[in-house]
């Protein structure tokens, strides 16, 4: 069994290209949940069919990595916001996760704190800057990101949203935060720095956030509330198969 720390956020990759349909039916459609099942059943791509396998997959079959429990034993719920979580009737456990996924790349993020959020997204592609910065960003964000020479805008743009997505979903409240109530900014020595608006109130020392740069066309935000005990190591997984697993390198770019 693998060892998380208080100090660890634990990263787990999965490509979709490296999996096939019916090989995920095989090893994990009994680990669904009737419910699943039947979103399952509804998808009628096989794209977002291998995707929903996948990411139930990565999910169950990482959280056996640290618990002696069969992947078909964790029950997953999710709150009203749609965070999704562990139960287990009778079972103390201290594993919270948090997953995401753009184009062929899956990501979850395991941590001893509930208040753990990931974003992924493809920076390929195309956005309507102007139209989604007024929408989202607050007006400092906004006049630092297209103060920026236009060549480095939609890298900046990513790194703004990825943040942004990772805090709403460390918080489990979804969208019912406005992302306009709270700012990100990055100092040359390449600190992550968050101001929050009163209607926010918010405290900035108890979080922590990263960039960090997954490979390939992605951009990847990480947060998470840890107060006094610091997260000090982030270790990164990657799934080649369901059955191999190799250790790949963390590349932070801000915290």
């Amino acid at each position: 069994m693998l060892k998380l720390e208080d100090s660890d956020i634990h990263l787990w990759y999965a490509d979709q290209a490296e999996f096939n349909v019916p090989e995920l039916e095989e090893n994990c459609i009994n680990s669904l949940t009737d419910q699943e099942t039947e979103r399952y059943q509804r998808y009628t791509s096989e794209q977002r069919r291998k995707q929903f396998l996948l990411g139930r997959m990565l999910i169950r079959k990482t959280l056996s990595q640290y618990v002696e429990l069969p992947p078909a034993a964790w029950k997953l719920v999710a709150n009203d916001y749609g965070k999704p979580n562990i139960e287990i009737a009778g079972k103390d456990h201290a594993l919270f996760f948090n997953l995401s996924h753009s184009g062929d790349r899956l990501v979850l993020a395991i941590a001893n704190n509930e208040s753990i959020g990931v974003d992924i997204e493809a920076r390929n592609k195309p956005r309507r800057l102007p139209k989604v910065a007024d929408r989202y960003f607050s007006p400092t964000e906004v006049a630092d990101l297209f103060a920026l020479p236009e060549v480095e805008q939609l890298s900046r743009f990513y790194d703004l949203w990825t943040l942004k997505e990772a805090y709403i979903k460390a918080c489990g409240l979804g969208l019912a935060i406005s992302l306009q109530h709270f700012s990100y900014s990055f100092p040359s020595d390449r600190r992550i720095l968050v101001d929050f608006s009163d209607e926010r109130n918010d405290d900035a020392a108890q979080w922590q956030f990263w960039l960090i740069d997954p490979g390939g066309p992605f951009k990847m935000g990480l947060a998470i509330k840890s107060g006094l005990n610091k997260i000090t190591k982030i270790q990164s997984r990657k799934y080649l198969a369901l059955e191999e697993i190799i250790t790949i390198d963390t590349d932070i770019v801000r915290d």
